[in-house]
Protein backbone atom coordinates (compact mmCIF):
# COMPACT_ATOMS: atom_id res chain seq x y z
CA UNK A 1 0.00 0.00 0.00
CA UNK A 2 2.71 2.37 0.99
CA UNK A 3 5.41 2.70 -1.04
CA UNK A 4 8.40 3.55 1.62
CA UNK A 5 8.65 3.75 4.77
CA UNK A 6 7.99 7.52 5.13
CA UNK A 7 4.70 7.45 3.72
CA UNK A 8 3.64 5.16 6.26
CA UNK A 9 4.93 7.10 9.19
CA UNK A 10 3.05 10.03 7.45
CA UNK A 11 -0.04 7.96 7.72
CA UNK A 12 0.20 6.83 11.18
CA UNK A 13 1.02 10.25 12.63
CA UNK A 14 -2.18 11.60 10.54
CA UNK A 15 -4.36 8.53 12.21
CA UNK A 16 -2.68 9.89 15.87
CA UNK A 17 -3.87 13.33 15.30
CA UNK A 18 -7.28 12.15 14.72
CA UNK A 19 -7.68 10.40 17.87
CA UNK A 20 -10.65 11.27 20.35
CA UNK A 21 -7.43 11.89 23.00
CA UNK A 22 -6.35 14.79 21.39
CA UNK A 23 -9.67 16.41 21.15
CA UNK A 24 -10.16 18.96 23.60
CA UNK A 25 -13.76 19.51 25.46
CA UNK A 26 -14.48 22.28 27.62
CA UNK A 27 -16.77 21.75 30.75
CA UNK A 28 -19.13 23.90 33.03
CA UNK A 29 -21.84 22.97 35.06
CA UNK A 30 -23.88 21.50 32.56
CA UNK A 31 -22.45 21.67 29.25
CA UNK A 32 -19.43 19.69 27.99
CA UNK A 33 -18.20 21.21 24.33
CA UNK A 34 -16.29 20.64 21.68
CA UNK A 35 -12.93 23.45 22.25
CA UNK A 36 -13.06 23.33 18.28
CA UNK A 37 -16.66 23.30 17.82
CA UNK A 38 -17.22 26.26 20.12
CA UNK A 39 -14.56 28.29 18.32
CA UNK A 40 -15.98 27.94 14.84
CA UNK A 41 -19.61 29.00 16.07
CA UNK A 42 -18.34 31.51 18.00
CA UNK A 43 -16.14 33.42 14.75
CA UNK A 44 -19.08 32.53 12.83
CA UNK A 45 -22.10 34.50 14.79
CA UNK A 46 -20.00 37.64 15.52
CA UNK A 47 -18.88 37.63 11.57
CA UNK A 48 -22.77 36.91 10.11
CA UNK A 49 -23.98 39.68 12.91
CA UNK A 50 -21.13 42.38 11.48
CA UNK A 51 -22.20 41.57 8.31
CA UNK A 52 -25.70 41.85 8.89
CA UNK A 53 -25.29 45.06 10.66
CA UNK A 54 -22.86 46.91 7.80
CA UNK A 55 -25.75 45.60 5.12
CA UNK A 56 -28.86 47.15 7.00
CA UNK A 57 -26.76 50.30 7.95
CA UNK A 58 -25.19 50.71 4.28
CA UNK A 59 -29.34 50.64 3.37
CA UNK A 60 -30.51 52.71 5.90
CA UNK A 61 -27.55 55.80 5.36
CA UNK A 62 -28.43 58.95 3.66
CA UNK A 63 -25.07 60.14 3.06
CA UNK A 64 -21.88 59.10 0.56
CA UNK A 65 -19.71 58.84 3.45
CA UNK A 66 -21.30 56.60 5.17
CA UNK A 67 -22.37 54.45 2.60
CA UNK A 68 -18.43 54.53 1.75
CA UNK A 69 -17.38 53.34 5.37
CA UNK A 70 -20.02 50.78 5.17
CA UNK A 71 -19.09 49.20 1.84
CA UNK A 72 -15.39 49.17 2.84
CA UNK A 73 -15.74 47.48 6.19
CA UNK A 74 -18.18 44.97 4.83
CA UNK A 75 -16.15 43.85 2.31
CA UNK A 76 -13.12 43.70 4.48
CA UNK A 77 -15.31 41.46 6.64
CA UNK A 78 -16.27 39.14 3.98
CA UNK A 79 -12.78 38.99 2.39
CA UNK A 80 -11.87 37.75 6.22
CA UNK A 81 -14.99 35.71 6.15
CA UNK A 82 -14.38 34.02 2.54
CA UNK A 83 -11.20 30.97 2.22
CA UNK A 84 -7.86 31.86 0.78
CA UNK A 85 -8.25 30.05 -3.07
CA UNK A 86 -5.67 27.17 -3.29
CA UNK A 87 -4.10 25.81 -6.18
CA UNK A 88 -3.57 21.84 -5.90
Amino acid sequence: MFCNEEEEKKDLELQRIDTPETVIRWKSCCLVMDKDFAIFFTKYFIIVGLITFFALELHISDSCEDKNLYQSLLMLVIGVALPNPKLK
